[in-house]
């Protein structure tokens, strides 16, 4: 029976960290989440300058200014487009992090079911031969 409370701790330990991996990869989708709307706010940004441009004639001293926005927004996208790369794949690392940890427990839960039902066939053995015992003379 030590075996099955081994293998009781093991599972608990094999669940813990399942949950764990659950937590982070949806701390992840979260940044992940976060820099998509960082993105999506810079593309509404660059979208007002440039219908702002499209409009009257502006003064140099504003285009030049509007230039230099539009190349800093550009440059912000980039940023983003590249992070959002990164945070892609963490997403798919933790996913796959999680995955392994689950996939962890269900073995770990296999071997105690195992061990449970070996035990359990022990002790009905243990019973019959005592039940044979106390019959004989």
């Amino acid at each position: 029976m030590a075996a099955t409370g081994d293998l009781t701790k093991r599972l608990k330990r094999a669940e813990r960290l399942s949950a764990v991996q659950a937590q982070m990869r949806r701390a992840a989708e979260w940044e992940l989440a976060a820099i998509q709307g960082d993105a999506a706010a810079l593309e509404v940004d660059r979208a007002a300058l440039l219908a702002a441009l499209g409009g009257d004639s502006h003064g140099h001293l504003f285009l030049e200014a509007a230039n230099r926005r539009l190349r800093s927004l550009a440059a912000r996208a980039t940023e983003l487009e590249e992070a959002a790369a990164r945070q892609t794949e963490a997403v798919r690392e933790q996913s796959l992090a999680q995955k392994r940890a689950e996939r962890g427990a269900e073995r770990v839960a296999e071997l105690l079911r195992q061990e449970r039902e070996r035990v359990e066939g022990i002790e009905r053995l243990d019973g019959l031969a005592q039940r044979r015992d106390a019959s004989l003379p």
